[in-house]
């Protein structure tokens, strides 16, 4: 369990840690001149039953804000401490005004400097802290008199945090480790240490960790906790971890993490839910107190109406990637003003500026809005037409057991993509039926692209749930396709006499350079036309299904274009990851490298491939 303390500056909170614990968190030199704290400083204590607390001290000054902020972020508990010969101070209502917006975190109240007044003012100090407190849904949270110095009044805390440990249940542990690091120093004959509380998972010796900053593998070689090695460090605790690996480049300071390589997904861009305690500004940078990270970021609000009076959605645009997660909480500071404005728990890690504002993306943030897993891919299922990533979704929530609904019956699953059975049977449907409506009011073509059945059945351009429905349909020759084009079984587009004797004329060019697409200059001089009278023609031909275009200037007769796509589906499927390039491809298939670019390039746009950075994969 961690606790911080929290209070106003020259209250006893790091006298009264030095006295649960004999530890002085004062650590530099310029903390001991002065008599105050600046940095953060970390002790712990020994339970009676052999658990253990770990004590954050904060600093309590006004200057020190960022720093209280980063030590309160990752905490279990907060401990406010406040002196009664001062009573309630402007840092006092500050930080009362941090633990409303962390939220629902136990808090226990320490009186402190007893000895300095009559057990009358004590008392009434007592009674000003329970009543704040109650203000802010607080409600009568266990509170002492002591004095740190001589000791009044401590066995009753100590009870009290014997009492929180025992019935303390910690982070799970078997999910992927994860790691707030808030120092880093180099230590002679060892390398890099790093220490910090691991939020999530197991850390053990020998595992291989991603560091958020730069994507670097570091391997544990020796853990430390409280002191003490030990072979492995668990979720809630502090530790050390001495790291070995590269680490030129990487910045490692306070807020960086270490992230088992499962959850390693860094995003600039988040939807949040929003608790506002003052308004927002219009413009300008504002600061994310996320864990004991500090984001500089932007804010845009979402339209639609809000939860309640001070609770709405908005997406943060921040000013560098980070990892975090669904339901992670963090404070909205403005830094010109010193203000704290609000708080908000992260919904979508993984949001896309593109489309925020539309309703049905505002529908699925609504929808994804559920702590439990389950119920929240059931509530996504039933809003998002196109169906559900499982792998995006799990990743937004460190989930490495999938939820129960991924399992259900009525629950369709191609891949890593999950929609429900209704939903795809009436997509089917409403496929077949539109090609048949299509062959009888243009008989003359081939069938229809895929982007024109997107914008027939308004799916999104790249709809996953439409890449199944014409899979399923291919593969049960419920549908054939020619080149770009699908069709219904045995169709044949009705060319006028015309075209087919072009055809006729043409075909010898095509397939004698097939699967490399003719020179327009050679067939402009065989056929005697000028460069648009062939064009014109060769995109009725196209428009028949007789040729494909591919490319500025380049086309194809369909059986290439089936010969082609077949080298790139031989490609995939000798790749673990069923991914192959554009060299590989312009390698196996022969049409040089211009070729490749343009045929790739219109393999995307049919929805044939989708291409993800260098390389590419089946649709």
């Amino acid at each position: 369990m961690i606790i911080a303390t929290a209070g106003h500056v020259d209250h006893g909170k790091t006298a009264l840690i030095k006295a649960l614990t004999g530890q002085h968190t004062d650590r530099t030199a310029e903390e001991q001149r002065r008599g105050m704290s600046i940095e953060l400083g970390y002790a712990w204590m020994d339970c009676a039953d052999g658990k253990t607390i770990d004590l954050v001290d904060v600093p309590g000054h006004e200057k020190f804000m960022r720093t209280l902020l980063a030590g309160m972020g990752c905490v279990d508990a907060v401990m406010l401490v406040v002196a009664a010969d001062d009573g309630v101070m402007p840092q006092t209502l500050e930080h009362l005004q941090v633990l409303k917006l962390l939220g629902g975190r136990p808090v226990l109240v320490v009186i402190s400097k007893c000895a300095n007044v009559t057990n009358e003012r004590a008392l009434h100090v007592q009674q000003e802290i329970l009543q704040l407190l109650a203000e802010l849904a607080v409600h009568k949270p266990p509170s002492f008199l002591l004095d740190s110095l001589s000791g009044d009044g401590m066995a009753a805390l100590v009870e009290q945090l014997n009492t929180w440990a025992e019935s303390f249940s910690p982070a799970d542990d078997q999910g992927p480790a994860r790691m707030s690091i808030d120092r880093h120093f180099s230590q002679p004959g060892a390398g890099d240490i790093v220490t910090g509380t691991l939020l999530s998972g197991r850390a053990q010796i020998g595992d291989v960790l991603r560091l958020s900053d730069n994507g670097a593998s570091l391997r544990i070689r020796s853990i430390q906790v409280h002191g003490r090695a030990a072979s492995a460090a668990h979720a809630g605790q502090r530790c050390a971890l001495n790291l070995v690996g590269d680490l030129a480049g990487a910045d490692l300071t306070r807020g960086s993490q270490l992230l088992d390589a499962a959850i390693f997904a860094p995003t600039a861009c988040l939807d949040a839910r929003l608790q506002l305690i003052s308004r927002l500004p219009n413009r300008g940078t504002l600061q994310l107190h996320m864990g004991n990270a500090v984001i500089n970021a932007r804010c845009v609000p979402l339209r639609g109406e809000p939860l309640t009076a001070d609770q709405h959605y908005g997406q943060w645009i921040l000013d560098r990637p980070v990892c975090c997660r669904y339901g992670e909480r963090f404070i909205i500071r403005d830094p010109a003003s010193r203000k704290l404005l609000g708080s908000g728990q992260v919904l979508d890690p993984f949001a896309e500026s593109k489309g925020r504002q539309r309703p049905e993306r505002l529908a699925a943030l609504v929808a994804v809005d559920a702590s439990d897993a389950d119920q929240a891919l059931q509530n996504l299922l039933a809003v998002l037409a196109d169906g559900v990533d499982l792998g995006r979704f799990m990743r937004a929530r460190h989930l490495t057991i999938e939820p129960g609904r991924a399992r259900h019956p009525e629950t369709l699953r191609v891949a890593g993509w999950l929609c429900r059975q209704p939903d795809f049977e009436h997509c089917l449907q409403r496929l077949l039926a539109a090609l048949a409506a299509h062959h009888l009011q243009h008989p003359d073509q081939a069938g229809m692209s895929r982007q024109r059945f997107t914008r027939h059945l308004g799916l999104p351009i790249r709809s996953r749930l439409l890449s199944a429905v014409i899979r399923h349909a291919l593969d049960r020759h419920m549908l054939q396709q020619s080149g770009p084009n699908l069709h219904l079984p045995g169709h044949q587009p009705q060319a006028d006499a015309q075209s087919l004797e072009w055809f006729e004329q043409l075909q010898p060019a095509f397939s004698a350079c097939a699967p490399r697409p003719p020179i327009i200059g050679e067939l402009m001089a065989d056929l005697n036309l000028d460069k648009a009278e062939l064009l014109t023609r060769l995109d009725k031909l196209s428009a028949l299904g007789l040729l494909a275009c591919v490319g500025r200037n380049r086309y194809l007769l369909p059986a290439s274009v089936d010969h082609l796509l077949s080298v790139a589906g031989e490609l995939a499927r000798q790749q673990d990851d069923g991914q192959f390039s554009t060299a590989s491809f312009r390698d196996h298939s022969g049409i040089g490298r211009n070729h490749s670019v343009a045929v790739l390039e219109y393999f995307d746009k049919a929805g044939m491939t989708r291409q993800s950075g260098q390389s590419r994969r089946l649709a």
